[in-house]
């Protein structure tokens, strides 16, 4: 190791990313920014990068540490550090470049490699605790396990008011990865915070979705934000769509009702049922509210637990009577109130002939017990589905049923009556 790399390492462990920002804006004589590769900037200021930064990151093509990046039209050099097995990388961006001073910059750069490096490094540790951190966070305030999620943030260095009512958003990526959407996602919606003061609050990736906590609208102090028609609805949607056309990518939003701080695991709940409501509807790129999910919220209003007893109130029998005799008693009969009874028309989807949906139907009477000719019973069967699919969907119920094993007995024995 050189001295004047030495020096530089201990700058970088003394001073952080401003010590080291500033000794290279000094020797390269040029404008600089120190970036990580998930879209932060630690140098000239720490903040989520400019949208213009952003979509560098996320159209660069992967090259090693021994070369470089050069934007031509914009005159921009990008050099990276990087560490072996690791994901996160550092990028030096060094503005109003000549081609022809590429090589004498990347020369000046050299001493400073090792301090980069390590600042790399202790950016990975720090990310790794702060990661764990979050992830105990969100495990005790969404995962059915009473806690008061206000103490647990102070306690990492994230302070909310608890008489403020919060909203969760959850955000799917359709037939992509959350993992390749991280970087913009968290960026654009930081960006989009930084334009309007405590609008969106600590956007995350968990459990391979994006979430989102944000206070009410109706609190923020940003003027111009709080005459915005339907305020955050609209704000967010905007945001949805201009995401889904950049990255050519169908985002399914669900959005939670507000609840005090304490409260915000319902919120998480609401959010989570506007997605299924959604998705098993068959809709994609939607953005739902809890407030939009009709007769459905207001079954869940009581919690997880109640829709539960109420789906398996009201069809249990036929679960049961499915898993046993490995029937499609609850497929048949959600597809005859879907078609209004049309027998011919569910014998078409089911590739069954006609007479084995009304022989089904009558099986479905004797077990429950009711008329399904009444508007009422055929109302309640139907929420019980809807309720039924999203349990399914929301990983609350299984996706089918056990079937019994029936074993055939040989014609001798069954003569004997063994």
């Amino acid at each position: 190791m050189d001295q004047k790399s030495y020096e530089l390492l201990q700058t970088s462990i003394v001073q952080g990313a401003d010590g080291l920002g500033q000794y290279l804006k000094k020797i390269l004589s040029k404008p600089i920014l120190l970036v990580t590769g998930n879209g932060r900037e630690f140098y000239p200021e720490r903040i989520p990068v400019a949208e213009s930064i952003r979509k560098i990151l996320c159209h660069m093509p992967s090259f090693q540490d021994e070369q470089y990046y050069y934007i031509h039209d914009r005159r921009l050099l990008v050099l990276q550090e990087s560490l072996p097995q690791e994901e996160l990388r550092l990028f030096l961006f060094i503005s109003r470049t000549a081609a022809e001073d590429i090589d004498e910059l990347v020369q000046k750069v050299r001493p400073a490699r090792l301090a980069l490096a390590y600042f790399l490094r202790s950016q990975i540790d720090l990310g790794n605790e702060i990661q764990r951190a979050i992830e105990g966070i969100l495990m005790d305030a969404f995962s059915g396990i009473q806690y008061r999620i206000e103490n647990l943030l102070r306690r990492n260095g994230i302070h909310l008011d608890e008489s403020q009512a919060y909203r969760v958003m959850l955000v799917e990526f359709e037939d992509r990865s959350v993992s390749e959407m991280e970087v913009d996602f968290k960026g654009s919606l930081a960006q989009l915070a930084h334009r309007y003061t405590d609008v969106i609050f600590c956007p995350l990736t968990w459990n391979g979705r994006g979430l989102v906590i944000m206070p009410d609208a109706d609190r923020i102090a940003d003027q111009a934000l709080c005459e915005h028609a339907k305020v955050m609805q609209d704000l967010l949607h905007d945001w949805q769509q201009d995401f889904s056309k950049r990255h050519q990518v169908r985002l399914d939003c669900g959005l939670g009702d507000l609840h005090v701080l304490p409260e915000i695991q319902k919120s998480y709940q609401e959010a989570r049922l506007a997605l299924s409501y959604g998705r098993t509807k068959h809709e994609h790129g939607f953005f739902r509210c809890y407030e939009d999910c009709g007769i459905i919220s207001n079954i869940f209003s009581g919690g997880v637990e109640s829709a539960f007893a109420f789906c398996c109130s009201a069809l249990g029998r036929l679960l049961d009577y499915d898993g046993e005799n490995d029937a499609d008693l609850l497929v048949t009969l959600k597809l005859l109130l879907e078609m209004n009874f049309n027998y011919s028309a569910t014998a078409a989807d089911l590739f069954i002939h006609a007479n084995t949906v009304r022989y089904r139907c009558e099986k479905i009477e004797q077990l429950l017990m009711l008329d399904l000719r009444d508007p009422d019973v055929r109302f309640n069967l139907y929420a019980a589905l809807r309720v039924q699919e999203i349990l399914v969907d929301m990983h609350i119920l299984p996706g089918g049923y056990v079937g019994r094993v029936h074993e055939k007995l040989h014609s001798s024995e069954a003569a004997t009556g063994h």
